[in-house]
């Protein structure tokens, strides 16, 4: 990729970017992968990705509808090339003939990220909450692991209550599709544990074995554009038979079955003792890390463009629709629980306001001490962004080229450890 960059009068940057054949068919493949990951479409040997998507969407040529979110994945690319963190999403200027298998160039104008200063640098006061050990009935945390090693035993049947399990067939379709990932002659299934959703369990509640039937359900789904939304299953279950759950013996024999890294049940209970410790002292930290950065946020000094504003409410509600989703609450619901749109509206402005000022002041910090982003910072954010896999982050960010925006958290991880460790602290008696 050739970049070449210019200063326009209003503090612009315009970008001029050429990208090789191979870069525009990379872009291509990645939005096609993309949006296949939107629509729940899964790999199958028999079809491309390609295939699936012409498929679903009912199109002829794919990468035609996919050109703005493949051009969109170039920019980053150049970007990192030329060091540039932009304060909202770039602008790029419609271009012609990008096409699988060609050399594309196009424009891209950038409004790069603000410098800010602080009115001062001297360490912060704050005021802490003293630090408590976890109390955790470390017993109750292994037999409630205990579930997914449990067998299941038939029972005398019975009508099926709120905490049953039972053998059931089950098919479900959506739009007359049948869904074979949850349609299947013989399972078990349990109740109240959220394995489907709070509509279909209650439809079950008090049916007999052997009896059989059919309802709608409400459940997670996705619409045209792969945004998740509730949609309307039908569905035809028979309960063929109770079961009763039974917990195995927990014995040191069991553990070094099922987890040869422990020996015995003390060395489990003292693993899963540390384990909450640790968290608990990692919730800890970032308490007080938050406490500092809102302190230093106080002395930003500059006015935040409207454009930062704009990008980060945008970014806080994409977030909150996909924590709702899950939930399974809508937005409107979200938004009357909050008294109203202009309440909500304000939540989302005031929120967006604190972050950029947290953010900014950690970046004129960093600056300021002259700090520098080193591979245990950027493990360390990483990890903050993905406990469970924090490789996987810094893989996908490094692959998509945003390293810039890697650097940018790496470099605000420094910022808040170094005010942490130079804090002025003072802890509440209890």
């Amino acid at each position: 990729m050739k970049v070449k960059e210019k200063q326009l009068e209003d503090g612009t940057i315009r970008l001029s970017i050429t990208a090789t054949a191979q870069e525009v068919d990379r872009a291509l493949d990645r939005a096609q992968g993309a949006i296949a990951s939107r629509f729940g479409l899964r790999p199958d040997p028999e079809r491309t990705v390609t295939d699936a998507l012409a498929e679903h969407l009912g199109v002829n040529d794919v990468d035609s509808i996919l050109q703005s979110q493949a051009m969109n994945m170039l920019v980053p690319f150049a970007l990192d090339q030329r060091g540039i963190t932009p304060l909202a999403q770039p602008k790029i200027q419609p271009a012609p003939g990008f096409k699988r298998g060609h050399a594309f160039a196009f424009q891209v104008d950038v409004i790069p990220k603000p410098r800010f200063t602080l009115s001062s640098y001297d360490p912060v006061e704050i005021t802490v909450p003293p630090f408590k050990s976890v109390d955790v009935d470390v017993d109750e945390e292994i037999r409630a692991n205990m579930n997914m090693y449990s067998d299941f035993v038939t029972a005398e049947p019975h009508p099926v209550g709120p905490d049953d399990s039972f053998l059931i067939a089950i098919e479900v379709r959506l739009d007359g599709e049948r869904l074979s990932g949850i349609s299947t002659d013989s399972r078990i299934y349990s109740m109240g544990r959220g394995f489907m959703p709070e509509s279909f369990d209650e439809q079950l509640l008090g049916m007999d074995v052997g009896e059989t039937k059919s309802f709608e359900f409400e459940g997670e789904g996705y619409d045209s554009n792969g945004l998740r939304v509730m949609r309307t299953y039908d569905c035809t279950v028979t309960v063929k038979e109770m079961k009763e759950e039974v917990l195995p013996e927990l014995t040191d024999e069991w553990v070094k079955r099922v987890m040869p890294s422990y020996n015995s049940i003390d060395k489990l209970r003292e693993e899963i003792r540390l384990s909450f410790e640790t968290q608990a002292m990692h919730d800890y930290e970032m308490q007080l890390i938050t406490i500092a950065q809102t302190e230093l946020a106080k002395r930003l000094e500059g006015e935040i463009p409207d454009e930062a504003f704009d990008a980060t409410a945008t970014s806080i509600e994409a977030t909150l629709r996909n924590q709702l989703s899950q939930q399974g609450v809508t937005m409107a619901d979200f938004i009357d629980e909050q008294g109203g749109e202009q309440n909500y509206k304000v939540g989302i402005m005031m929120q967006a306001r604190q972050t950029l000022r947290c953010d900014y002041a950690l970046d004129a910090l960093f600056e300021h001490e002259g700090l520098v982003v080193t591979d245990e910072d950027i493990d360390g954010a990483c990890a903050e962004l993905n406990p469970m896999n924090p490789n996987l982050v810094r893989q996908e960010m490094e692959s998509s080229g945003r390293g810039f925006a890697l650097r940018e958290v790496a470099a605000r991880y420094a910022a808040s450890r170094y005010l942490v460790d130079n804090a002025i602290i003072t802890t509440l008696d209890e």
